[in-house]
């Protein structure tokens, strides 16, 4: 019976959640936003295939944007905290559209390496700290008894531009690769004017003491580490699997394109993990939502295993569909275990952190995979998906339960705010809009 309560109580905060106009408004600007992000990494490997004659120049490529996307999220998600937000965002989004447009010309016209790499970078750069700064508005519309749901429904909503970017990719490419960043363009442009719509959200009062240059000492602690560590490794077997799997069809005498449809297909079994997860998970102390997401982690690694070793198109794709189960709860978890540990007046920048660290191991996954497209097979790069995040778990297993333990002591159970419910004045509330405190 404790069980049907609970998912009746999911269900019921995800109808309360939707009967929110603006949630409905910040869901349609994040996901044409998150669509031009989604399609990028593929529509990259496409391009300097088609500029170059080579997956190896695609790789690289991608690796270019993605580690310009790790190494400016930091610095840009700090200057959103400081800013009003949407309008902060105005002009990044606009600037990927124009750039979008430099990267299809410079590939149309055949650019040497060197050059697409450099716009690569840039087009990580520019949007940087856009990601968080949109779940930095979160908390001015909803409370805090809707956070909960709401980024178990985000990790849900994620997925869906995951089925829908790279899958209209392999379509447009089968036009020709340069479409695909026209479409990049006219997403970035809808995002700037759908964002007109959204609630606005004052920079946070500033802190007493000012900080000096960029501090991430204070986020690289305790739950939020774990967290940033957990981004880091998903993000390299992502990084890997992506841009292997087009090379990877080729070999089993299909077409590259054919990845934009197995994307697709696993995306839609992570949404409806997903959404199972959100409608049937009860609340958990922040000990037990970590063990959670270790689990699902494992589970993804796990299955990512047996992609490498298939022979055939078919049971590729089921392999996928069956590991892509667990990617939307997972990183619905992470996320909302790093909202609670970050004081209110720095969301932005630590969701940005947490985007830079996915972006960092997708640009390391997508390097292996160059790396290996040259000396070995892209099967040696799929195996390594699985096998490297499998390895994480197994060191810090071995390495960090002392860690952990400290690490979610203090905090409070992840879901809260019922009505009548105390609250534990030794714990802080990093979903309100003031008085979270400092790290």
């Amino acid at each position: 019976m404790s069980g049907q309560g609970e998912a009746r109580g999911g269900l019921q905060a995800q109808r309360e959640l939707w009967a929110n106009a603006s949630w409905r408004r910040w869901v349609l600007a994040a996901s044409f936003t998150r669509l031009c992000l989604t399609m990028m990494p593929f529509a990259l490997l496409l391009m300097g295939e088609a500029a170059l004659g080579s997956f190896s120049a695609g790789a690289w490529m991608t690796s270019a944007f993605s580690v310009g996307a790790a190494a400016a999220a930091p610095f840009r998600g700090r200057a959103m905290d400081r800013r009003r937000l949407p309008e902060a965002m105005r002009a990044p989004l606009l600037g990927l559209a124009a750039l979008s447009v430099a990267v299809s010309v410079a590939c149309a016209l055949h650019a040497p390496l060197p050059v697409l790499l450099v716009l690569s970078l840039l087009l990580g750069v520019i949007p940087g700290g856009v990601g968080g700064a949109y779940r930095a508005l979160m908390p001015t519309f909803l409370s805090p008894k809707e956070l909960a749901a709401a980024f178990a429904i985000d990790a849900v909503l994620i997925e869906a531009t995951w089925i829908g970017g790279p899958l209209l990719v392999g379509v447009l490419a089968l036009l020709h690769p340069s479409v695909t960043l026209g479409l990049v363009t006219v997403c970035a442009v809808v995002a700037t004017v759908a964002n007109r719509r959204l609630p606005s959200r004052e920079p946070p009062p500033a802190p007493t003491e000012p900080r000096r240059g960029l501090d991430l000492a204070p986020l690289l602690r305790g739950l939020s580490l774990f967290v940033f560590v957990g981004g880091i490794t998903v993000g390299v077997s992502w990084g890997a699997l992506d841009t292997a799997l087009p090379p990877r069809l080729v070999e089993l005498g299909s077409r590259a394109e054919l990845w934009g449809a197995l994307a697709a297909l696993m995306s839609v079994t992570s949404a409806m993990g997903g959404l199972l997860y959100a409608g049937m998970a009860g609340p958990a102390s922040a000990r037990g939502g970590l063990g959670r997401a270790l689990l699902f982690l494992t589970l993804w690694s796990g299955f990512l295993l047996p992609v490498g070793l298939s022979e055939g198109v078919v049971s590729t794709a089921v392999w996928l569909a069956v590991a892509g189960f667990f990617l939307a709860p997972l990183a619905g978890l992470l996320a909302h275990l790093l909202q609670q540990a970050l004081p209110s007046d720095r969301q932005a920048e630590g969701f940005s952190v947490y985007g830079a660290c996915w972006s960092l191991g997708i640009g390391a996954g997508s390097a292996l995979t160059a790396v290996l497209l040259e000396h070995a097979t892209a099967r040696a790069s799929i195996i390594l998906s699985g096998a490297v995040p499998l390895t994480v778990l197994l060191g810090s297993a071995l390495v960090a339960r002392p860690l952990l333990r400290a690490a979610t002591q203090a905090l409070p159970p992840l879901t809260s705010g019922e009505a009548g419910e105390p609250v534990r004045a030794e714990a802080r509330e990093p979903e309100s809009s003031a008085g979270a405190g400092t790290p």
